[in-house]
């Protein structure tokens, strides 16, 4: 188990997985949830991960042909709620419960699309139905299944955890995602979801400023999520487990920002404690 509050970023693995923990190391940031290797190689994920000195703290599940070009298209495309593409996706979600397993990680999160705004939609019993399935599916491996943030209102996703009934399905609350889709203050979302929460992104945005479009990533402390208050407050409640950075860039402007964002993660936790 990490120590309370430690740091982390999430990580994309491919080709060379100890360059892929390098960063990491070369950082000092002691935990990651990542995107694992199309291979699925736990060994060798694992070993990765030890010799960079860095606990995996939970495994993010995402699906080819998922497109986050505009709000409806996220709609049409991403996570589980689409039924066009759930039964493919399914299989590879327990793919990848079986690789936590092997890799010795206890949480399995993602996006699991638009969930109806109204219960009384058609689709909304059997996106339930499906949740309380998977849900099921990895109690038996005393595995967390996460929900990413931001597709859903607050109370709309509040009401969709009580009616999925399962003390497993938790949240990877995603601030600047309540702002990216236009949804939510964060703070204000953070007060009714807390209960929930079983990891944080540290990320930020502004909001979106035309119809159906996305807001804009930025920089930690750049963006709308007033992450001062929002921060000083998830401690007050407090929350005690990992912040992790999510810098959604390439290249080098990415370890520059995560590497401001554990600076200013770590001064946050300091001036709150």
């Amino acid at each position: 188990m990490p120590a309370p509050l430690s740091i982390g970023t999430t990580l994309g693995l491919s080709g060379d997985l100890d360059a892929a923990f390098a960063p990491l190391r070369e950082l000092q940031i002691p935990t990651a949830q990542i995107f694992p290797p199309a291979s699925l190689d736990a060994e060798a994920t694992r070993a990765a991960a030890e010799k960079a000195g860095v606990e995996i703290t939970s495994i993010i599940a995402h699906f080819s042909g998922e497109n986050y070009a505009d709000i409806p298209t996220v709609e049409r495309t991403v996570g589980l709620v689409p039924e066009m593409t759930r039964p493919e996706r399914l299989a590879h979600l327990m793919e990848l419960a079986a690789f936590a397993r092997a890799v010795g990680v206890r949480q399995l999160q993602t996006h699991i699309g638009f969930v109806p705004e109204d219960a009384n939609d058609p689709r909304y019993v059997p996106v339930v139905q499906m949740t309380q399935e998977i849900c099921d599916d990895l109690a038996q491996d005393a595995c967390v299944f996460a929900l990413e943030t931001g597709q859903e209102t607050a109370a709309t996703l509040l009401r969709f955890l009580k009616d999925v009934k399962r003390p497993n399905l938790l949240l990877n609350f995603d601030p600047a995602n309540m702002i990216l889709y236009g949804h939510d203050e964060p703070t204000h979302a953070l007060e009714l979801l807390y209960p929930y929460i079983q990891s944080i992104h540290a990320k930020d945005g502004i909001w979106p400023t035309e119809p159906n479009q996305l807001g804009s990533e930025t920089p930690l402390g750049e963006g709308d999520v007033n992450w001062p208050q929002f921060g000083a407050r998830l401690l007050e409640l407090g929350y005690k487990g990992t912040l992790t950075i999510e810098r959604e860039i390439g290249g080098p402007q990415k370890w520059v920002d995560v590497a401001k964002a554990k600076t200013w993660l770590e001064e946050l936790v300091s001036n709150n404690q």
